[in-house]
């Protein structure tokens, strides 16, 4: 008698779900921060790919401050480390270099973790050295012709800490995901963009061209983790873009000025966050990506006198709080 009813209710669709982040005056956190590429390139002429395996490492802290209206909270935020690490080759072993940033923000987040302020705390101290620009254009001697050869080497970095998602605070994954307006069922998606500013370059007068990046977010559902449930959201970035009239704009020059004809970039990525079922804190995120880029300056136009594909992985966890 009682299988009908049961069956009736089997087939109801369960009820949306708030995703918003739930903010608490006093709230603090330590997280762990791990990533790692590998790298293959070659120069012009090359058939072999050169091996390379590079790394950052950091953990940062955070903690609520203050809140204001509609959830809206101030975060005090602190990463006093990050350590760089180059992975062995034939001649060298693996080393690790730890460097002081001495980094403090105070971050304005809302509920969907759009960053609405930002504050330096210490305005006068500069980003950290660009650690992953080893992996330079090949002939870094004197450099390819037309094109400038700090720019190229300065860039790569980038591109790997692009790929990394370690750039500035807002496209990193530290206060991430962005989370959507409105109640969310299973399968749903939205989409975020946000902005990369190359922190190694800048162009007249200090300021920092920025590269759109389009975030599309779907909503997995409750899923079971070790033991513990958590709500999963994923993300999908895909870009495909020539960074030669991004590095120009920088610059504030012309492709026959610079040197630089094309610097075409393709990154596919995927991110997967889980996060806590009742304030939707981040818990954990992986990232994976994979992509590859080339350089063609002016006066070599009919082939690249630098290539390269990467994979890369970054991994945040919960440590502490």
């Amino acid at each position: 008698m009682l299988l009908a009813p049961l069956l009736l209710f089997v087939g109801l669709p369960s009820a949306p779900v708030d995703l918003s982040r739930v903010f608490a005056k006093g709230e603090k956190g330590q997280y762990a921060v791990k990533s790692a590429i590998q790298v293959e390139s070659r120069g012009p002429g090359l058939l072999s790919w050169i091996p390379e395996d590079l790394g950052i490492q950091y953990k940062f802290t955070y903690a609520v401050t203050e809140m204001k209206a509609d959830g809206i909270a101030v975060v005090h935020y602190e990463r006093p480390t990050m350590t760089w690490i180059e992975g062995e080759t034939f001649n060298t072993p693996e080393t690790k270099r730890v460097e002081k940033v001495d980094m403090k923000l105070d971050a304005t987040l809302s509920p969907i973790n759009e960053l609405l302020e930002l504050k330096d705390l210490n305005p006068g101290k500069k980003p950290p050295p660009a650690a992953l620009d080893r992996a330079a254009t090949p002939g870094a001697e004197t450099g390819p012709e037309g094109a400038p050869q700090d720019v190229i080497e300065q860039f790569v970095g980038e591109i790997h800490r692009l790929a990394l998602f370690l750039g500035a605070i807002d496209s990193s994954l530290d206060f991430s995901p962005k989370l959507p307006y409105d109640l969310v069922n299973p399968g749903d998606t939205w989409k975020r963009t946000v902005g990369y500013s190359p922190q190694a370059l800048a162009g007249k007068g200090g300021q920092l061209a920025v590269q759109r990046l389009d975030y599309t977010y779907t909503y997995k559902g409750p899923v079971e983790v070790e033991g513990k449930r958590y709500q999963r959201v994923d993300a999908d970035l895909s870009l495909d873009t020539d960074l030669a009239q991004f590095v120009n704009q920088l610059m504030d020059t012309k492709p026959e000025q610079s040197g630089l004809k094309q610097i075409p970039l393709r990154l596919k990525a995927t991110i997967e966050f889980d996060l806590d079922l009742q304030t939707r804190r981040t818990v954990r995120a992986t990232a994976k990506s994979e992509g590859g880029f080339s350089v063609v300056v002016t006066q070599r136009p009919n082939e690249p006198v630098y290539e390269e594909r990467f994979k890369g992985t970054t991994t945040l966890s919960l440590v502490a709080g």
